[in-house]
């Protein structure tokens, strides 16, 4: 796989925390509740910056700008290892688990 570029980081990162949502509505206490949202503030910080990027450059390739790149690995690497597992539907496991290797996967590539 090549590099990311912008466009396609906003568009993978709007994917993840929507199925994010549905995880955190599934979850059954507050502990996991909680590490769903740790993780969608972090990517919602990271979206919300990525859309003050001007369109005209959005063909560049990705970098994180809201959090160090190796905070978001960990955080991204954490959240897989805890709460993947008990992500109550299987549609939105798959979603999730896919979602969060693909961007694992580009982070990784720095």
């Amino acid at each position: 796989m090549s590099t990311m570029t912008i466009s396609q980081a906003s568009e993978l990162i709007w994917d993840l925390i929507q199925t994010l949502e549905d995880a955190y509505w599934e979850a059954s206490n507050c502990e996991e509740k909680d590490q769903v949202f740790n993780l969608m503030q972090l990517l919602n910080a990271e979206y919300m910056e990525l859309l003050k990027v001007s369109i005209q450059d959005h063909h560049y390739e990705y970098e994180v700008i809201s959090t160090g790149l190796v905070s978001l690995q960990q955080a991204l690497e954490d959240f897989q290892i805890i709460a993947l597992k008990k992500t109550r539907r299987l549609s939105t496991s798959s979603r999730l688990g896919a979602l969060l290797n693909k961007l694992s996967a580009t982070l990784s590539k720095h």
